[in-house]
C-alpha cells in the first residue's frame, strides 16, 4: 500500500492548480528551465519548518527531496539555482496562494460558528545594513526600517484571515481604510486605528469594533447601558455620543450623530482605567473587557512565526526575496495548522512543528492510510446521504 510522505501530507491543502493557474497569469516561470515557482515554494516550505540556517544549508537540504521528486513535483536545487530563483521569480503567486488560504480558513470558521472576532495589528520586518539600504531607505522610520506585515488574525483559531505587505512607512489606518470589512465580524485594534469615519463605516457594513478611547475624546454621555456589578472591574458601561463636529484636515465626523458604548475598565497595578469604545450593545460589559484583552494574543502570533520561521535571517538581499520568504513563512504556517487539525496529535503547534520537522520524508504507516481512507468514505456516505432530491 502506497503512503504518502509526511511533507507531502502537508503539501496537501494547497490546491496546485490554481497555483499553476496563478503562476501562468504573472509569467513566473516565463522562460525558467531550473526551480520553478512550485519548486521554490516547497523548498522554502522545507526551509522554514526545518529552520534551514543559510542558503546553502536549503540547497544542501533540497537534495533530499530527489528521492520523492516524483510525487513532489521537486527535487534538489543548487545553492547559484536558488539565489537566482528567489530574486527572479515573481512573489505575486506566492501572495495568491497566500490569500486564497487565508479566505479559506475565513469562511470555514464562519461557517462552524458564525461571527468571528478579528485581532488587528502589524508588525515590522527590519532590514538593515548595505544589502537592504537600496530600497528600504527611501520608506524608513524614525523607529523602524524595511517592511510592516498588517495582519488580521482570528481569535478562535489563531490563525491569519487577513495579510498584507507594505513599505515601513504606511501607516496602520491607512492600510485598515483598504481592508476588506466582512458583516458580522468584530475587529478589536489599539489607539494607533482611531478614525471616527472608519469605525461608522464598519458599523454601516455590518461589523462590530472594540478599541481604546483616546483620553482627549469629546463625549457625551447620554445614558448608563448596565450597571456595574460589585465584584466586577467594570466601572461604568454607558450609551455615549461624540461631541466633536469635525475631525483632523476639517473632515466631518461621520459618527456625530450615532451613540456608541464606553466601558471603563479597572486595571490592576495601573492607577488610570482603561477606556473602551464600541457599537456592540448586546455583549456584556465583561465580555467587551474580555475581548481587548485577547488582543495581546496577535502580539505573540507575531512572536511565534518570527521565533519558529525564518523570519529574522533571509536568504537573498532583494526586495523580491525577502516578500517570497515573508509569504511562504505565512503559507507554511497556515499549512502547519491545518495539518494540525487533521492530526490527531494533541500538543501544541511548537510540538507539533517540531515533530514534523524531523519525520518530513517519513511515510504514514499502513494503519495510518487505512484509518484516513475510512473517513474520506464515511465523510462521504453523509455527504450522499445529506442530499435534497
Amino acid at each position: 500500500m502506497f503512503a504518502s510522505t509526511r511533507l507531502a501530507h502537508l503539501l496537501s491543502a494547497i490546491p496546485r492548480q490554481f497555483f499553476r493557474q496563478s503562476t501562468e497569469r504573472h509569467q513566473a516561470d516565463r522562460y525558467v528551465k531550473r526551480c520553478t515557482s512550485w519548486q521554490l515554494l516547497v523548498t522554502l516550505i522545507s526551509g522554514h519548518v526545518t529552520q534551514a540556517l543559510s542558503l546553502r544549508s536549503l540547497a544542501t537540504f533540497s537534495e533530499t527531496l530527489g528521492p520523492h521528486s516524483y510525487h513532489l513535483k521537486a527535487g534538489s536545487v543548487a545553492r547559484s539555482t536558488l539565489s537566482d530563483a528567489l530574486n527572479k521569480r515573481d512573489y505575486r503567486p506566492f501572495q495568491d496562494l497566500c490569500e486564497l488560504l487565508l479566505r479559506g480558513i475565513s469562511r470555514q470558521h464562519q461557517k462552524e460558528v458564525g461571527a468571528v472576532v478579528s485581532l488587528i495589528d502589524s508588525t515590522s520586518i527590519t532590514l538593515r545594513g548595505p544589502q537592504f539600504d537600496d530600497w528600504t531607505a527611501a520608506t524608513k522610520t524614525r523607529i523602524t526600517q524595511g517592511l510592516k506585515v498588517h495582519v488580521g488574525l482570528d481569535l478562535a483559531q489563531l490563525a491569519p484571515v487577513y495579510v498584507n505587505i507594505t513599505p515601513a512607512n504606511v501607516n496602520d489606518l491607512s492600510d485598515a481604510l483598504k481592508m476588506p470589512i466582512q458583516p458580522g465580524m468584530t475587529y478589536v485594534f489599539d489607539k494607533g486605528y482611531c478614525d471616527y469615519n472608519w469605525w461608522y463605516q464598519l458599523q454601516t457594513k455590518g461589523a462590530f469594533f472594540v478599541t481604546r478611547l483616546k483620553k482627549n475624546a469629546n463625549v457625551r454621555v447620554l445614558h448608563e447601558h448596565s450597571n456595574a456589578t460589585e465584584h466586577s472591574s467594570v466601572m461604568a458601561d454607558e450609551v455615549v455620543q461624540f461631541g466633536k463636529k469635525r475631525l483632523a484636515g476639517k473632515r466631518l465626523n461621520d459618527y456625530l450623530e450615532t451613540p456608541v458604548r464606553r466601558v471603563v475598565v479597572e486595571r490592576e497595578e495601573h492607577a488610570t482605567p482603561l477606556i473602551l469604545v464600541t457599537n456592540d450593545f448586546t455583549r456584556t460589559a465583561e465580555e467587551i473587557a474580555a475581548l481587548y484583552k485577547d488582543r495581546w494574543k496577535i502580539e505573540l502570533f507575531f512572536k511565534w512565526i518570527k521565533q519558529h520561521l525564518k523570519l529574522k535571517r533571509f536568504y537573498a538581499f532583494s526586495e523580491n526575496a525577502v516578500r517570497l520568504q515573508i509569504y511562504s513563512a505565512l503559507i507554511s504556517y497556515l499549512l502547519l495548522q491545518l495539518f494540525h487539525r487533521r492530526s490527531a496529535f494533541t500538543g501544541s503547534l511548537f510540538e507539533f512543528t517540531v515533530r514534523i520537522a524531523h519525520v518530513l520524508h517519513e511515510r504514514s504507516a499502513p494503519s495510518e492510510v487505512a484509518d484516513r481512507r475510512r473517513q474520506k468514505r464515511e465523510k462521504l456516505k453523509a455527504a450522499q446521504g445529506s442530499l435534497q432530491l
